[in-house]
């Protein structure tokens, strides 16, 4: 379901130029440095995001991705550096992906550990200094693809 929820939601993206902003496609090279320095590999659905579009914004809300090779020194919406940052200054767990800020105290994370057998992983909502790895975090999704497709109708189609 994940990798045709994803399509959903890249077709919406499309059709709304007005209300979406993209970074623009990554190339393969880019995204194996990104998953080298994270230590894992990108959730499938999440990797055709980061290779589609890189990074975004839907209608105000902002999908961290892939900006460029220097993974030490960016800033948002690189969710590359975001992750880890938050490894270094949060305790985030090294097996989780930062992909989005809810503006306040929470981030939403790919938790490769709970991972299926197609690689994905389920996206849930994490806090720095109150979740610590075994916790049971808040599931938004299944996995990015289905998290994306759900923004993408909840901005878009209102």
């Amino acid at each position: 379901m994940s990798m045709a929820a994803f399509e959903s939601a890249s077709a919406l993206l499309r059709e709304d130029e007005n209300r979406c902003d993209v970074v623009g496609p990554r190339d393969e090279p880019l995204i194996v440095a990104a998953e080298e320095a994270l230590g894992l590999r990108l959730p499938p659905s999440y990797r055709a995001f980061v290779a589609r579009f890189g990074a975004g914004d839907v209608a105000g809300e902002e999908i961290f991705g892939v900006i460029h090779g220097d993974f030490s020194a960016s800033g948002v919406p690189d969710g590359i550096w975001m992750t880890l940052e938050g490894r270094r200054d949060w305790n985030l767990p090294s097996t989780m992906v930062v992909v989005s800020f809810d503006g306040g105290t929470d981030y939403l994370v790919l938790d490769t550990a709970r991972g299926g057998e197609d690689g994905e992983a389920p996206v849930l909502v994490w806090r720095p200094g109150s979740s610590a790895p075994g916790d049971d975090l808040e599931q938004l999704a299944p996995d990015f693809g289905t998290w994306l497709l759900e923004l993408c109708r909840a901005r878009l189609t209102t």
